[in-house]
């Protein structure tokens, strides 16, 4: 090893032994100190730990979260751990510091990750395009990465666990509350058959339309295929394109995720933000009962 491969391997080490523990974090998280990602520097860190360390009703309140959590099997990773999914990285200051993990973690790094999305309230086409399209990548060996939502997401979810497959449900709650309660036996299915349930909210936070939005920024960096099953034009669903296309903007290590949008044979409002993606130029289409496949290079393919 060369000078300056040692030197690198000190620094690391410092700033690895001043970043702040995990409970630390949540504290921080608590108090409204540090909403996004900030790793720093060695005397930033140390600061960060010295305000985490005055605040003991926060930092003690972080650890009984904390373990609570590790009774229920949930896993918190900080974004410094080696077990943090590395396509979190893509996000830059927008990545969560900590993530609460139910389930295989495993899933989190796939190369092979395929989101499948859409409305709450969509008809029965687009329920029955998001469940095949779901059971084709689930059973094909892929995982479906979806947001354990009404409509496309639990259609989705469903379809990929119907053939079998592992799938991720990125929430927006704490992994105490499952959002909608209808869903939780979905979710037990879902961690019975080897998938994941993830959020970046510890035990106690509830769901709101601001959490609901910027979920979606960690189902998009995690795949290279996003697909839009069927969504109005005015969608939460919209969010997760619209940072599908920020991050292509400034793509990690080449990471880009293509957008997707089923074609239907008519257009009303249930299916006018896929007819706006389709003529913007946006999203791919899919025609209804397409066959998809994934490359060697885990892009997808339209057969």
């Amino acid at each position: 090893m060369n000078e300056l491969q040692e030197q690198h391997k000190k620094r690391m080490a410092e700033w690895l032994a001043s970043v702040p523990h995990v409970d630390e974090l949540l504290a921080l998280q608590l108090q409204g100190t540090i909403p996004k990602q900030m790793p720093g520097d060695v005397q930033t860190n140390g600061y960060l730990r010295e305000i985490a360390q005055k605040s003991r009703r926060e930092l003690d309140k972080a650890r009984y979260i904390l373990e609570r959590q590790a009774k229920a099997g949930v896993e918190t990773i900080p974004y410094y751990a080696d077990e943090y999914p590395r396509h979190f990285c893509g996000l830059g200051n927008d990545a969560p510091p900590l993530i609460h993990v139910l389930g295989n973690r495993e899933l989190l790094n796939r190369e092979d990750n395929v989101i499948i999305i859409g409305s709450r309230a969509a008809d029965r086409d687009g329920l029955a395009a998001a469940s095949r399209m779901a059971e084709q990548i689930g059973g094909a060996g892929h995982v479906v990465i979806s947001g354990l939502a009404e409509g496309c997401d639990t259609a989705a979810h469903r379809g990929c666990l119907d053939a079998g497959g592992q799938t991720v449900a990125i929430v927006a709650s704490g992994l105490d509350i499952v959002y909608p309660k209808s869903n939780k036996a979905l979710q037990d299915e879902i961690l019975a058959n080897g998938g994941a349930v993830l959020s970046e909210h510890p035990f106690g936070v509830k769901a709101n339309p601001t959490r609901l939005v910027a979920r979606c920024r960690m189902q998009v960096v995690l795949t290279q295929s996003v697909i839009v099953a069927q969504c109005p034009v005015v969608s939460g669903t919209m969010y997760a394109v619209h940072f599908a296309q920020e991050y292509n903007e400034y793509s990690y290590d080449g990471w880009e995720s293509s957008i997707y949008a089923v074609s239907f044979a008519e257009w009303n409002e249930r299916n006018s933000g896929n007819e706006y993606l389709l003529d913007s130029g946006r999203a791919v289409p899919i025609i209804p009962g397409q066959r998809l496949a994934l490359d060697d290079c885990n892009m997808l393919v339209l057969e």
